[in-house]
């Protein structure tokens, strides 16, 4: 047994594998105390105090120092290891890499977690709805900077000129903008639907035959909830170049409608119908006093009457349809004006 733990592979005897895989074990149980420790006693003492600082902190660093302490151990049992140069280079390099993922990894939690705790809170106690669009925007911007900087740094670890790498990509930007020329498009869009507003968050649109509220604008797409109840992801190119209509804005949704009475109907008894009309729109709580009640057509089979009407509580379109609707016919049989149906008078002449 003792001879098999003395042969040497690779320069290093099973003996020296054993002692990095051993110290790299003993990392992770270490950081796993250290998160239990984070997670049971300093998170429940931040939360004690009155700042929120300390909580941020404590919750966004977690995950971050338990993952940098295997970085540390992992660190510490490769050097255990008899490596030839490039073997050594390389798990520097990895070391390096992993220690900018730990500290961007952190980084761009805390800003989130400030941007969450601190700005959002500023933009909710504000009139405009602008800077609640805005802000989940900011955070993505904020979010794909920082990863890009951690890219470049991770790039130039490995020894790669990031310098060169950049003006490399002149040479194929050309391809490049045609193929993002959707991409900036929408982008354009996107800018464009927050500086004009023609709909806010929450706002009820109609476009390209959909109708449904505004979920979310983003930088690229506007996603949509329709009235059937699914989601709808409308290119912000789409709906720039679009025309739509903001039902939200609606000061009173216009309501026409044809009534027709039978042809025997008395002159006087037209006259009575429509005063009803008129008489059960005004009454309505939800119908604006002013509505256009006229005798307008000698139809087929009935004398018609276009009553048009607006309603003023859009929240309650169809059910102030049906109590108009209900109660003129309701009003017409007690005054005993007959509806009209379709209806054929055929004369026999002898």
């Amino acid at each position: 047994m003792i001879n098999f733990l003395t042969e040497t592979f690779f320069k290093n005897t099973i003996i020296d594998y054993l002692i990095f895989l051993g110290i790299i074990v003993a990392g992770l149980i270490v950081g796993r105390i250290i998160y239990y420790i984070t997670q049971k006693v300093i998170r429940v003492r931040a939360e004690k105090t009155k700042t929120k600082l300390d909580n941020i902190l404590v919750s966004v660093i977690e995950k971050p120092i338990a993952f940098l302490l295997f970085i540390i151990t992992f660190d510490i049992a490769y050097k255990t290891l008899t490596l030839s140069e490039g073997g050594i280079s390389f798990f520097s390099s990895t070391v390096d890499v992993l220690t900018t993922i730990s500290v961007a990894w952190f980084i761009i939690a805390f800003v989130d977690a400030l941007i969450i705790n601190y700005i959002q809170p500023l933009t909710a106690k504000t009139e405009s709805d602008l800077d609640d669009t805005l802000l989940p925007i900011v955070r993505r911007l904020v979010r794909a900077v920082l990863i890009i900087i951690a890219a470049i740094i991770i790039v130039d670890k490995f020894g790669y000129n990031v310098t060169s790498l950049i003006a490399g990509l002149g040479i194929g930007g050309l391809a490049f903008a045609l193929a993002a020329q959707d991409l900036i498009a929408n982008m354009f869009g996107g800018i464009a639907i927050i500086t004009d507003k023609p709909f806010k968050l929450g706002d009820r649109i109609k476009i390209e035959g959909y109708d449904g509220w505004v979920r979310e604008i983003g930088l690229r797409t506007t996603r949509v909830e329709t009235l059937d109840g699914f989601q709808m992801i409308v290119p912000n190119s789409k709906v720039a170049d679009s025309i739509l209509e903001n039902v939200s804005r609606e000061k009173a949704r216009k309501t026409k409608m044809i009534i027709g009475v039978e042809y025997n109907t008395s002159l006087k008894k037209l006259e009575q119908a429509k005063k009803i009309i008129r008489d059960v729109i005004k009454k309505n709580k939800y119908t604006k006093d002013n509505s256009l009640v006229a005798f307008t057509e000698f139809a087929d089979s009935s004398l018609n009457i276009l009553v048009i009407y607006w309603i003023k509580d859009l929240d309650n379109i169809l059910s102030t349809k049906d109590d108009v609707n209900t109660e003129i016919k309701k009003e017409f049989e007690k005054a005993k004006v007959s509806m009209a149906f379709p209806t054929r008078t055929v004369y026999l002449k002898k």
